[in-house]
């Protein structure tokens, strides 16, 4: 007799396609829907739903209690300590109608889904995609928190895992990446982007992410380029991506000091972009400059996929994922001499950067598969439900 599919809730953050929503929507899209039925919390409506409903998974909008920030040092702590037995209600109600057996909280930055799944009497996996480690006081409440309230606690990177007590709860899964989502006419797709940004013939460094003073780096970047032209090495320099709304003067401070070194005609900003794959495609080098740890940055493994050598700091999930002098160099963080060094390095060596493209797609393929990453969580399902000898 076949057994009916687990029904899973996944709770969700957000509904930008960001990093997070890019990982589930390529988990859903891998998902074995005969031994598994998904359905999607999310906190807010956004471009993420439609494209899971284009997958054929059922989106729910709903008070999800999220941590921002912001929250520790506003008057904002209030409503949100005060909305969150709503938002742990609402949870437990969707659990109860939806027959769910299984949640699984996207980010750890939701607070309400593990009581939820704990006052339903159903098994919770926590998937921790944040880097906590500036809140250290409170991490030391909220990581046991999380053990506790967990039967299983997913963490990206090494470096995340880092972050908690020794406990066998906690096991490092990579997102994975497949090819065949980076299969495009790379050439086509370039010369495209590169027309409608007017970037010719020239080198393309680039970055993509949320546009944030230090904690994404780009100003790194832009004082590398800088320092690049004094030399008289000159590239066009390609920065994707929009501050988080709330954040638009990190955006505004990216202009001024692009003005201040003379740049405008040598930094490019785009903005957000619906498919970066143009850009990436665009690339002759992608730069992760974050200043702070990437838990994982999933933009580092696109820009593998597409064959583009990686330079990135060398913190966080970037130890994971690079492979130093093969696929990129890792740099130290806030430090644009280095960034602007490697950079030169791959500019003026043609047949190492080849080398390194060939090299990304080869280690996605070896080492951050999609379909390793969505067969390991499937057992990992399996395994924390009622019955199954590891439970």
């Amino acid at each position: 007799m076949n057994r009916p599919p687990v029904r899973i809730l996944y709770v969700h953050h957000n509904a930008d396609t960001y990093g997070a929503s890019r990982s589930l929507l390529r988990l859903l899209a891998q998902l074995s829907r005969d031994r598994f039925h998904p359905l999607v919390l999310l906190a807010e409506n956004g471009p993420l739903r439609s494209k899971l409903e284009a997958l054929n998974v059922e989106v729910v909008l709903g008070p999800v209690s999220v941590i921002t920030r912001p929250l520790f040092h506003t008057w904002r702590i209030i409503p949100f300590l005060a909305g969150l037995p709503v938002s742990v209600l609402h949870v437990w109600q969707l659990i109860r109608s939806k027959r769910i057996d299984l949640v699984h909280t996207n980010t750890g930055v939701i607070l309400t889904s593990a009581l939820a799944a704990q006052m339903a009497g159903v098994p919770h996996i926590w998937h921790i995609r944040d880097w906590f480690q500036e809140f250290r006081s409170i991490w030391l409440l909220y990581s046991r928190w999380i053990l506790g309230s967990s039967d299983r606690v997913l963490a990206v990177s090494r470096a995340v895992a880092a972050q908690f007590p020794t406990s066998p709860k906690v096991e490092v899964i990579h997102n994975g990446f497949s090819p065949e989502e980076f299969a495009v006419p790379k050439a086509k797709l370039s010369r495209a982007f590169r027309d409608q940004f007017n970037l010719g013939y020239e080198f393309v460094v680039g970055c993509v992410g949320r546009i944030k003073w230090v904690r994404k780096g780009q100003e790194i970047l832009v004082q590398a380029a800088a320092l690049l032209e004094k030399k008289g090495i000159r590239a066009k320099y390609v920065i994707v991506g929009a501050p988080f709304p709330g954040n638009e003067t990190h955006l505004d401070e990216l202009r001024r000091l692009i003005r201040d070194l003379n740049l405008e005609s040598r930094v490019v900003l785009t903005g957000e972009l619906e498919d970066t794959r143009p850009a990436y495609a665009a690339m002759d080098v992608f730069v992760l400059p974050s200043a702070q740890p990437e838990p994982f940055g999933g933009v580092v493994m696109e820009a593998m996929s597409m064959g583009i050598p990686v330079i990135a700091t060398a913190i966080g999930g970037s130890l994971d994922q690079i492979a130093d002098g093969v696929t990129g160099f890792l740099i130290p963080p806030s430090d644009p001499q280095a960034l602007a060094e490697k950079i030169d390095v791959l500019i003026r060596d043609p047949q190492l950067r080849s080398r390194m493209a060939q090299a990304g797609p080869e280690r996605i393929a070896q080492t951050f598969s999609l379909e390793g990453m969505v067969r390991r969580l499937e057992q990992v399902y399996l395994e924390v439900l009622p019955g199954s000898p590891r439970a």
